[in-house]
């Protein structure tokens, strides 16, 4: 109490009951022991358990509290950040000034990336501003409230108890004081006017503000005093891949908070009525309070300490979904986004966004769950929200090659590829046959978009160049093509006359422009022998044999539609699985390159399909040396897989 304040009504009532005591006090000599045992250790067994409770809402606001300033602080160094990233800014600005000609694309290309990060760490910004604002909102109009309104009913109900307590010790007064009953009936009518709720009132009346209460000002965003800008969000094409993956992963967490909220704003709830139940069964029973109503009191506690928590989550969601949707609209319409899980990568791989390796520090990686798009964990937020959806194992094969050889591709560019319904995308094949020992990849158009039919021109075939000479070679095997990846001549497209010829042997590819046939096969002549090689036609696919592996039919008499290469497979399949009769030397062909024979200076264990088993010693052909990834293709016994290039050395 300080000079100049009210009483609470329990203070004048406890002081009534010192007055009316002190009259009595001589002859309760025998009274005494029955008042200590009876009242005050009540009163002091009550006192302990409505402590416990004061000092538990005393941890809860204080928690409260600390999670507010971890907002404030979140916000200042987001707003340090900011202004670092600006001031990073300003150094890549003053660099691309005062840069030479020759060195000014980079330095532009470095300003350009470092000014998408701004943006990037000024949205963060712009966004935790809105969430600090919200949270601080619930903190004064939401979270305070409730503790005092808890403190409130807890206050009333220790008064109730007191209340009990004290008429125990009227009544036991009068029974035994005959004499002083007048003074005790008094002291029980003050006793009753001691309302639970007066005090409530006084402390309310004595500690409210004369100008009322006024809430703090919001926070507002500050500009980097050395980058002039607007509290705008930005919203170019990179901030927008950015904030669509933001909104994404906020809608998603938000759905699961607002079930959360709910469920614990109903337990809440049924615990208030539990709560207003016994307390009308206490006062029924004479005021006294029950075990089983503070177990309610201490669950309804807990329940709106869990509610606050999770209903700070749900407001920082919210306020970051609105606060993009103010600025860039339905941004997530029509919005595709992957289903990204987190993978350590084994083999090098190659992120599908920034192209660079995955491997050995950042061997940490994402990978979308349907269509197999591989990037850095921290290329994950700049991934554009185009999956085309769930694709099958040749789909994602495909889309991979068009990845790694143009780009990503647009989600309208990707309509045809294959679904898991078995729709399929049109891919051309230069050759059907050669997937057995060389990797074939999907031909693609330039533009990006997958071409919908089959490739039949002769020079497309014999020019194209081999994948070891264009990229790294896939480390893997593919099987022959499915029926989805072959298409049919128009029939009003023939092949033109050409003398007929049947293959004497079976022939594998070794080098560019020639082409394998099973033995047996019958085959078109398009170019004569010329230094002992051939120029044939299998279906669609043309290329060289070897002179001595052709047996001339006869001139072919009319035109024909192109034949399916299905032949060609089992012709291929039955030459590798089964016994096959072996042909003459083929000639060098002009130009050849000479091979490069290495051997295997230490044993090695393959970890799939596509790795060789290595003793120490054994010799292969090498194809492609190490292109930095620190693998190697090499050939033995006409297949061609990859081995780990330190393990080879140059015969």
């Amino acid at each position: 109490m300080t000079p100049g304040s009210l009483e609470s009504a329990s203070m004048t009532t406890w002081n009534s009951l010192i007055t009316t005591t002190e009259i009595v006090s001589q002859e309760h000599d025998k009274l005494a022991t029955e008042m200590i045992t009876k009242c005050a250790e009540t009163l002091k067994v009550l006192n302990s358990r409505y402590e416990t409770f004061r000092i538990q809402h005393e941890k809860f606001e204080k928690r409260l509290l600390t999670d507010r300033d971890a907002q404030y602080s979140e916000l200042r160094k987001t707003k340090a950040a900011y202004d670092a990233t600006c001031k990073e800014l300003e150094g890549k600005r003053v660099k691309v000034e005062k840069s030479f000609d020759h060195g000014r694309p980079k330095a532009q290309k470095s300003y350009d990336a470092q000014m998408a990060e701004m943006h990037n760490v000024k949205n963060t910004y712009l966004i935790t501003l809105n969430v600090t604002n919200a949270i601080k909102e619930k903190y004064y109009h939401t979270d305070i409230p409730d503790v005092l309104s808890s403190l409130q009913d807890l206050n009333e109900t220790r008064v109730q108890a007191m209340n009990t307590v004290w008429k125990l010790s009227c009544n036991m007064e009068s029974a035994a004081l005959i004499r002083c009953s007048d003074h005790m009936k008094k002291m029980h009518a003050e006793i009753e006017r001691n309302l639970p709720h007066l005090d409530s009132l006084m402390f309310i009346a004595h500690n409210q503000p004369q100008d009322g209460w006024r809430e703090p000002p919001d926070f507002f965003f500050e500009p980097s005093p050395i980058w002039h800008d607007t509290d705008d969000i930005v919203i170019d094409e990179a901030a927008r891949v950015w904030l669509q993956n933001k909104i994404a992963k906020s809608q998603t967490g938000l759905i699961s908070y607002r079930t959360e909220v709910e469920k614990r704003r109903k337990d809440v709830e049924s615990m208030q009525v539990k709560r207003e139940k016994a307390r009308g069964s206490s006062e029924s029973q004479g005021g006294r309070t029950t075990a089983e109503e503070m177990d309610i009191l201490r669950n309804l506690l807990n329940g709106q300490e869990e509610l606050a928590a999770v209903n700070s989550k749900r407001v920082a969601l919210e306020t970051e979904v609105d606060t993009v949707r103010q600025a860039c609209g339905d941004i997530d319409k029509n919005a595709h986004s992957h289903k990204f899980k987190s993978t350590s990568f084994k083999i090098p791989t190659s992120c599908d966004l920034c192209h660079e390796k995955i491997w050995g520090l950042s061997a940490k990686g994402m990978t979308c769950k349907d269509c197999g798009f591989n990037c850095h964990a921290k290329c994950e937020m700049r991934v554009a929200a185009n999956c085309p959806g769930p694709l099958d194992k040749t789909a994602k094969k495909a889309l991979k090659d068009v990845r790694q050889n143009r780009g990503s591709v647009s989600i309208d560019k990707l309509s045809e590829l294959p679904a898991s319904n078995g729709s399929s995308i049109g891919v051309n094949r230069s050759n059907t046959v050669t997937s057995v020992s060389t990797n074939s990849t999907a031909t693609v158009e330039r533009s990006g978009t997958v071409k919908s039919t089959a490739t039949t021109s002769t020079a497309a075939t014999s020019t194209a160049p081999s994948a070891s000479s264009s990229k790294p070679p896939a480390r893997r095997v593919l099987a022959p093509p499915p029926a989805a990846y072959i298409a049919e001549l128009p029939a009003d497209e023939a092949v033109p006359d050409g003398p007929k010829a049947k293959m004497l042997y079976s022939y594998t590819a070794g080098g560019d422009g020639e082409i394998s046939v099973g033995e047996g096969k019958e085959v078109i002549i398009v170019q004569p022998d010329e230094g002992g090689w051939t120029k044939i036609r299998n279906g669609t696919v043309t290329g060289l044999v070897p002179t001595t592996y052709v047996e001339t039919l006869g001139s072919s008499s009319s035109a024909r539609t192109v034949s399916s290469p299905t032949s060609t497979i089992d012709s291929r399949r039955e030459s590798i699985i089964g016994g096959k009769k072996k042909g003459p030397a083929v000639a060098p062909k002009r130009g050849a390159k000479k091979l490069v024979h290495v051997h295997a200076i230490y044993d090695y264990k393959a970890r799939t399909e596509d790795e060789f088993d290595m003793a120490e010693g054994d010799k292969f052909v090498l194809i492609a040396d190490d292109d930095g990834s620190g693998w190697a293709e090499v050939e033995k016994n006409g297949v061609k897989k990859m081995v780990p290039a330190n393990y080879l050395e140059k015969a």
